[in-house]
């Protein structure tokens, strides 16, 4: 065989490329728009793989929340069910329903590398290392992590979905220059090999982002928190207006956790929390901005899709919502946040009380709000949801046609193509 037919097949098969090559004439390409709507775009593109999963897990959830509202599971794993016998059955069902929001940031850096036609593999390897349990450990030391005079900030942190995104971008660039400038001889070994030296051990794009991103995005993340709680102890209905309204925007940058602290304080001090209350409504908001497409949409794909994510943001399940289809059309995720304003604001107006919070935050931790104030938590979720549908009905957005153009399969990028497999996956 050709030297270089053999070396190409190789660097193929190393860099683990899709046989479908992204070109400029893609029917789905986003020149010539603004960048906050390329941005959406690109966010929502590098999730609709993941979609199938995230909703299989999502439903998972579900189903624990149900089996534990019923009295059939508990979470100090006794289980009083002939089907789920096994003491072990709820660390079993809770593993598998966290497992891909645990590895979130893996996937989302594949799935992201795979859209830039880099290399997935090194992506989800950058994505593996802010999770690797020596460096968790480190944390859980309770001692300041240093690399050298350099703060190392926390894997939750840095797997922030925008770090990882900027992350991975960075590296296309490097992998490429360096597949481009290297002899093809040595192809085959060094350009995985330097990709995986540079961006591992300590060069250049993890310790940017362990070392600057992350330590900015904590210090940014620490002045939110205070000046939320700031807001919520002074202008409480202005607090709940922006924190309802500015919630989706949080949990894309990974600092949805931020108020965490402030609410346990709360509630250890007061007996009741203001804060938990504003962040249902967020969440109860992209269920609606997911329902009003499931009206507005006349594409069965798209309809399909926009009930099943929009059911699971109501059992505070969002990200599916959120990623898979508010986000992908753009003026649902404005009403989303427009919804969450207004059903925080309410909550805050009326000093809804949630007695604890809960790792789910949708219709299952309605029982959070017995209280002096449960009926003002359940006329806050339902202004979130109405008004969010409400807006996303009348505000329209651009559909999908019920067929895709045709076109042959050398111009599909890798976006079109990921919607066919989770479009395929729906249909199965």
């Amino acid at each position: 065989m050709n030297r270089d037919l053999l070396s190409k097949e190789m660097i193929s098969q190393v860099r683990g490329e899709d046989e479908q090559k992204q070109t400029s004439g893609s029917y789905r390409a986003a020149t010539g728009r603004n960048p906050i709507s390329r941005l959406l775009d690109y966010v929502s593109g590098v999730f609709t793989p993941i979609l199938p999963a995230m909703i299989g897990a999502g439903m998972i959830k579900v189903l624990i929340s149900i089996l534990m509202s019923l009295g059939f599971l508990f979470s100090d794993q006794q289980v009083f069910t002939s089907l789920l016998s096994s003491q072990q059955a709820y660390t079993i069902l809770l593993v598998i329903s966290d497992g891909v929001f645990y590895f979130l940031p893996i996937l989302f850096a594949a799935s992201a590398a795979r859209k830039l036609n880099s290399n997935m593999f090194v992506a989800a390897a950058i994505g593996a290392s802010v999770l690797h349990p020596r460096l968790t450990e480190l944390f859980q030391s309770g001692e300041e992590v240093r690399f050298g005079d350099l703060s190392v900030i926390d894997g939750q942190s840095a797997s922030s979905i925008i770090l990882m995104l900027i992350v991975v971008w960075m590296a296309s660039y490097v992998e490429k220059w360096l597949d481009k400038h290297t002899p093809y001889w040595l192809k085959v070994v060094a350009v995985p090999t330097l990709t995986l030296m540079i961006f591992i051990p300590l060069m250049i794009f993890i310790p940017l982002m362990m070392f600057v991103l992350g330590p900015l995005w904590g210090y940014l993340g620490q002045h939110l928190s205070d000046g939320l709680a700031w807001l919520f102890d002074n202008a409480g209905v202005f607090a709940g207006l922006l924190l309802g309204g500015a919630m989706s925007l949080l949990i894309m940058a990974g600092m949805q956790y931020i108020m965490v602290p402030i609410m346990i304080s709360s509630l250890a001090t007061l007996g009741y929390d203001h804060v938990f209350p504003v962040v249902v409504a967020a969440i109860l908001a992209q269920a609606g901005a997911a329902f009003g497409v499931l009206f507005k949409s006349k594409n069965v794909k798209v309809k399909t899709l926009a009930f099943w994510t929009g059911l699971l943001a109501m059992m505070g399940v969002v990200e599916p919502a959120m990623y898979g289809v508010t986000m992908r059309f753009k003026k649902p995720f404005v009403a989303a946040l427009i919804g969450g304003a207004l059903g925080g604001a309410f909550m805050s107006l009326f000093e809804t009380e949630a007695m604890a919070i809960g790792g789910i935050s949708g219709l299952p931790s309605l029982g959070l709000f017995v209280g002096p104030t449960f009926i003002y938590a359940i006329l806050g979720m339902l202004i979130s949801l109405v008004t969010a549908g409400v807006v996303t009905y009348f505000m329209g957005f651009v559909d999908e046609n019920e067929e895709l153009p045709k076109a042959s399969s050398s111009v599909l990028d890798s976006s079109a193509l990921s919607d066919m497999a989770v479009e395929k996956t729906l249909n199965v």
